[in-house]
């Protein structure tokens, strides 16, 4: 493109050029030759990471869109990905069409994931979907009571997947539905215990969405009497979870996933906007008390905003830690720039690190706010008054410019099931003298060893009492007696108000 002609003079021609481009590269192939790496792989979707970027690609489209979970703006097709990393317009074109004429251009052929010659199956014709009847990993991993997979909510909303090649159904996934408008499931996202890879012998995370419709969303039954609180989250489990510690009569649950994209939010916008022509009805955000969840909920307001406020217009930009937003105004509206800009600065505080605090600057038509959000990583924790300052941040924008009522929720832990499960820990209280006759099964006792059995942690639950000692389980596949000589402390279970839970049909 050595004469270069302007996009003003024959718009036309870069239109075709750009089409050409989106259509003919190999996105997949291109990012690993630029150093992506391929963190994972499911029916219609690749994600790569490089540099602090989550590229996920949307396979089963045509051409093959991407977005970018560490910056809101970064989304489109493949044109749309170098135009945003090449400053030149006319430069990016050059780039794509370089890029086509490559002779080294190939499929992935470097992907580190293993394709099935023939015809492929998709992950949906692998797995029978069926009611749930067995409900062990919700129960005994996530510590979920049957009442709260049998309640109104949740009732026949979630169900089992085992695999074609499982013989005698011993791996019952649980298969959290994706639903259209209409109720109808599209897509299945399953969950299970994780899994260790038996080829790098790293434990991962077992979680599958089975085809490429991705955007729709888990949702629970409707409330009979009508809705009051429209509560959104990360994933069921933590619907799941929060319908256990905090759910209250007229709640309608809503899951993106674990992830939030344009596609999503679309998607549930329209879900919930019937719901919300009732009079009264509450939105309420429970995702993730980490720095993603705090992220997704700029996403999810910044969508709301954009759908229901009058007079206001909101562009964010998430680019790792940083995030930018721009609140543009109708010449009608722009005499409370100024309010609103006193009001965000004061539900804010100082709670943001030096170097990185919340500023806001009036413009003569908007109004910009630029913070950072802390932590990249789910495993930092989060810092709590920052949590708090971000939550009345999102709630005074709620105030300002939205017509329902907002509220953000967020856990103790890094999310709500961590809450669940911390309400449900065996309390112990340790005596002053080991004393073997007031040993019971279920109290916990410690070796005076520094191990257990095999190896095991030195503490173990007591199942039974014997003669000169106890049978106690150190979570190893044997229970193993232990001498009352060889007991160097006793502490006694602490029982609960709720001891035994009765199994309830789902």
């Amino acid at each position: 493109m050595k004469n270069t002609i302007s996009y003003k003079d024959d718009p036309e021609h870069y239109k075709r050029l750009i089409g050409k481009i989106n259509r003919e590269v190999d996105f997949a192939g291109h990012l690993l030759r630029t150093g992506h790496v391929l963190l994972k792989k499911s029916a219609g979707s690749m994600e790569f990471a490089k540099e602090g970027d989550r590229i996920v690609l949307m396979t089963s489209r045509d051409p093959i869109s991407y977005f970018n979970r560490n910056d809101s703006e970064d989304k489109g097709l493949f044109f749309s990905f170098l135009n945003n990393r090449e400053k030149n317009f006319y430069r990016a074109v050059e780039q794509g069409l370089e890029i086509i004429d490559s002779a080294h251009e190939h499929v992935a052929q470097n992907a580190k994931v293993h394709q099935k010659r023939g015809r492929t199956r998709s992950l949906e014709e692998n797995y029978n979907i069926v009611p749930m009847r067995n409900a062990i990993y919700l129960t005994k991993e996530r510590g979920i009571a049957m009442e709260t997979l049998a309640s109104d909510p949740f009732r026949g909303r979630i169900f089992n997947a085992f695999h074609h090649n499982d013989n005698g159904g011993k791996i019952a996934n649980v298969a959290f539905p994706k639903f259209d408008i209409g109720g109808t499931p599209r897509n299945y996202i399953l969950y299970n215990r994780p899994y260790r890879d038996r080829h790098t012998g790293e434990s991962k995370k077992f979680r599958l969405v089975l085809n490429g419709k991705d955007h729709f969303l888990f949702s629970s039954n409707p409330p009979k009497e009508g809705t009051q609180r429209i509560v959104f989250g990360e994933s069921g489990v933590d619907l799941l979870s929060f319908h256990e510690l905090e759910g209250k009569k007229g709640d309608f649950y809503i899951s993106f996933g674990g992830n939030v994209y344009t596609e999503k939010l679309d998607f549930f916008y329209e879900l919930i906007t019937p719901i919300l022509s009732r009079k009264g009805v509450q939105l309420v955000s429970i995702f993730d008390n980490d720095a993603t969840g705090h992220r997704f909920d700029i996403q999810v307001f910044t969508k709301l905003i954009n759908g229901m406020a009058k007079e206001v217009y909101v562009e964010n930009r998430i680019k790792r830690e940083r995030v930018s937003m721009n609140i543009h105004y109708h010449k009608d509206r722009r005499g409370q720039m100024a309010h609103d800009a006193r009001t965000i600065e004061d539900s804010v505080g100082n709670a943001f690190p030096k170097g990185q605090g919340f500023r806001t600057i009036l413009f003569s038509d908007k109004l910009a706010l630029e913070f950072s959000i802390p932590g990249s990583s789910a495993t930092i924790p989060f810092d709590p008054q920052i949590a708090r300052e971000l939550q009345s941040f999102l709630t005074t924008l709620g105030e300002l410019y939205l017509p329902v009522e907002t509220k953000i929720m967020k856990s103790m832990g890094k999310d709500w099931n961590d809450d669940l499960k911390s309400s449900k820990k065996e309390r112990y209280e340790q005596l002053g003298t080991m004393d073997p006759d007031r040993i019971r099964p279920g109290d916990k006792i410690v070796l005076k060893t520094n191990s257990g059995p095999e190896g095991a942690p030195n503490e173990g639950i007591v199942e039974e009492i014997r003669p000169t000692g106890v049978l106690a389980d150190f979570g190893l596949r044997y229970s193993y007696m232990v001498p009352f000589r060889a007991i160097a402390a006793h502490l006694m279970h602490k029982k609960t108000s709720k001891e035994n839970i009765a199994q309830l049909k789902i």
